[in-house]
């Protein structure tokens, strides 16, 4: 149920309908949202916090609405969506209205819905005839998937639910194997319709919903044969490059008036630049189908053509990274979803959340790059999963519901914020990551050295709020000797070389900028120690004239 995010046409539609609810009916059609922006939206509007309109977007006001409920729930404020913020939404809703106490049911009662939960791929370790926290998980997830209230109970009900298609006969007409493969043709796509057991359950028909809904086709929820065929037609055509190359529609199919041809709230022309609504809806299209656009707003930035690209890359279209028309026509009848580690919503969900707990994945753009994989392995080590450094729906769901920090010294964001604000003083640290390696541990060491701190070459918070409030470091009097020294080396003549940033010092530094095109401070620092170190500037024949000409200059200016 992951994949459905940020799906939210389907639940749109549905929370838009006006009907009158009793308050068991409201609370019960709140349980039974499966997860996504759109829900996310609906349950905070309807807590009075001010979301915006039910569109499955995340703009100011989304984000706004999300840190306001955070606030008041005392939770971490983040304004960002997540399964962990939408169950306490659920949580927070239920409270509104009293609930009976479910009825009890048989212990043979529980071991058969047991039974067909493991049936079904639900993870019920052993059948047992009682509700352990495994089987009320089991339920919950199994009530999610089809669309029951979430509360983790056994019942008579549930049992029923359960019942229904456990029989092929219920898949109009199709054979236990052609629902299997069925199944096996969903999941190819990113649908996930559970175990290819040839069942038709309520992870099945759900996926099945959500495929009709993508290709513009009644979403019944049926197994059918003209639904396989529908599949199998897509993947030949996908295949092969054919006319019907469109996600599944037939040619001349006009399922989507309004996507880029002029039809009813189509906000895009087929020539000059686009507002800033079109270019909003396509980054929402696209960030449905999974790629990370960044914000969702009227700006082309480098995220959103580089989502472009992946997208177009992925559905077999010509890569330019540029929007247009035709692009949006193309993305109203496409089912595409991207699978991949590139320009990925659940990478980017994965890195915020990895880096929320001092993880240090590199930059947060939804593409698993070196330092992110290794953040991810990091968790996973420490997680107890198999650390296989890859990106999926079960680690991001682990992490959001995990309360690791990460205190090593490897892809740590507190490694990487020290070593950020050492270099920003002027101490070589290596290459700005999250890892200490000698290099940096030897700049901690020269720090506290110059800062007067125990010398132990180690990082902490308190060491880093040290080094943030410390002015930018001033260079001791041993760096200005090798100032001097190297000066001297070069043939600028920078006078004794004593440690002691004199006037003939001062004026030989400002003959060394200049001749190497540096800013003319005459001071030392630690950027004009390291420019030193590397370069190869030498003074040339008329430098004495030079000094003597700055040394008069500083004369005259001190006189």
């Amino acid at each position: 149920m992951f994949r459905q995010r940020l799906l939210a046409s389907a639940f749109i539609l549905a929370l838009a309908t006006p009907f009158a609810v009793t308050a068991a009916q409201a609370q019960s059609s709140v349980q039974s949202m499966p997860y996504s922006t759109a829900s996310v939206q609906s349950v905070l509007n309807d807590l009075g916090y001010s979301a915006g309109p039910i569109d499955g977007l995340m703009g100011g006001k989304t984000r706004g609405a999300i840190r306001a409920y955070q606030t008041d729930s005392g939770l971490p404020v983040s304004g960002e969506p997540s399964l962990t913020l939408y169950q306490h939404l659920q949580d927070s809703y239920a409270q509104r209205y009293a609930q009976s106490a479910p009825p009890t049911v048989s212990g043979q009662t529980i071991a058969e819905i047991q039974g067909l939960l493991r049936q079904r791929g639900y993870d019920v370790p052993d059948v047992t005839g009682t509700v352990d926290a495994k089987t009320e998980a089991a339920i919950r997830s199994y009530q999610t998937d089809a669309s029951l209230p979430a509360d983790g109970v056994a019942s008579a009900p549930l049992l029923a639910s359960l019942r229904v298609g456990t029989d092929a006969s219920a898949s109009a007409g199709l054979s236990r194997a052609q629902i299997a493969q069925l199944q096996g043709e969903l999941s190819q796509r990113g649908y996930d319709p559970g175990p290819q057991d040839g069942i038709v359950g309520p992870k099945v028909r759900t996926a099945i919903r959500t495929y009709q809904t993508d290709a513009g086709l009644p979403a019944t929820g049926e197994a059918t044969a003209s639904l396989l065929a529908h599949i199998q037609n897509a993947t030949v055509d996908a295949t092969t490059g054919g006319p019907n190359n469109n996600g599944g529609n037939r040619p001349g199919d006009n399922r989507n008036p309004q996507w880029g041809n002029g039809g009813s709230g189509n906000s895009w022309n087929n020539s000059g630049p686009q507002s800033d609504q079109a270019i909003a809806q396509l980054k929402g299209e696209l960030q449905r189908r999974m790629y990370y656009v960044g914000d969702v707003d009227g700006n082309v930035d480098d995220q959103t053509r580089a989502a472009i690209r992946a997208y177009q890359h992925d559905a077999g279209l010509p890569v330019t990274g540029q929007p247009s028309a035709a692009l949006m026509q193309q993305l109203g009848t496409s089912n595409v979803r991207n699978q991949s580690e590139t320009t990925s919503l659940l990478v980017w969900e994965i890195e915020n959340q990895l880096a929320r707990r001092d993880f240090y994945v590199g930059p947060i753009d939804g593409t698993v790059d070196a330092q992110t994989r290794t953040a991810i392995k990091i968790y996973q080590r420490m997680a107890g999963l198999d650390h296989n450094g890859k990106a999926s729906y079960p680690l991001l769901q682990s992490i959001e519901h995990s309360n690791l920090r990460n205190t090593g010294d490897v892809a740590s964001v507190l490694v990487w914020q020290t070593k950020g604000a050492l270099s920003e003083r002027g101490y070589r640290t290596g290459p700005l990551d999250g890892n200490m390696d000698p290099q940096t541990s030897d700049a901690i060491r020269r720090y506290q050295q110059d800062a007067g701190l125990p010398t132990t070459g180690k990082t902490d918070k308190a060491l880093l709020a040290n080094i943030e409030q410390s002015d930018k470091r001033q260079v001791s009097q041993r760096d200005v000797q090798e100032i001097e020294r190297r000066l001297d080396q070069r043939a600028y003549h920078p006078g004794r070389v004593d440690g002691i940033a004199d006037t003939q010092t001062a004026s030989a530094i400002s003959a060394y900028q200049t001749d190497a095109d540096l800013p003319v401070t005459g001071r030392p620092s630690t950027a004009l120690l390291e420019n030193l170190r590397s370069s190869n500037v030498r003074s040339n024949g008329d430098v004495n004239d030079a000094i003597q000409r700055l040394i008069d200059s500083f004369a005259k200016a001190g006189g």
